[in-house]
């Protein structure tokens, strides 16, 4: 007889995503963050998967975001090729709900700015790409480091 079956499990790590996403929602009384920059351009990658305009990282300078959000949406505008390149292992390409393209696509919208797997993928992205070394070696050290059991490899997907 199991004690612990896979069913508690998930309803507990359900609790704790609605928890987050509840705790990450704006109050009432502040703005929401808008889904799309006004007359933003498409993002500057002509081979990106995600074509839609990254968010400014401006939009997120109020203190109620972690302190890495900003940072995360300048990697996401700085280096959109090789965000395109990644999967976002928090699932959203996954869920039915979002049906993501790629990493870059969390940043085209306030996703990524409640997501801490999505901002610490970028930001780790964006360390390595400063430190020369290419798409390829990003791609295989993310996936290494963030993939689990469950998750397609990153090679072959569509970025």
């Amino acid at each position: 007889m199991k004690l612990f079956g896979r069913r508690p499990v998930v309803l507990a790590l359900f609790a704790v995503l609605a928890l987050a996403a509840t705790a990450a929602a704006p109050s009432k009384g502040s703005k929401a963050v808008p889904k799309k920059a006004a007359g933003a351009p498409a993002n500057s990658c002509t081979a990106c998967a995600e074509r839609r305009p990254v968010l400014d990282s401006k939009l997120f300078a109020d203190p109620r975001f972690d302190k890495e959000v900003v940072p995360a949406y300048e990697a996401a505008r700085k280096y959109p090729e090789t965000l395109d390149r990644l999967h976002c292992f928090c699932e959203c390409q996954e869920s039915m709900t979002h049906r993501h393209k790629t990493l870059l696509t969390c940043f085209t919208s306030n996703h990524a700015a409640g997501c801490g797997i999505c901002l610490r993928e970028a930001l780790m992205a964006e360390q390595m790409k400063e430190k020369g070394l290419p798409d390829d070696q990003i791609e295989n050290t993310v996936e290494s480091i963030f993939k689990t059991d469950g998750h397609r490899p990153t090679q072959g997907h569509p970025g």
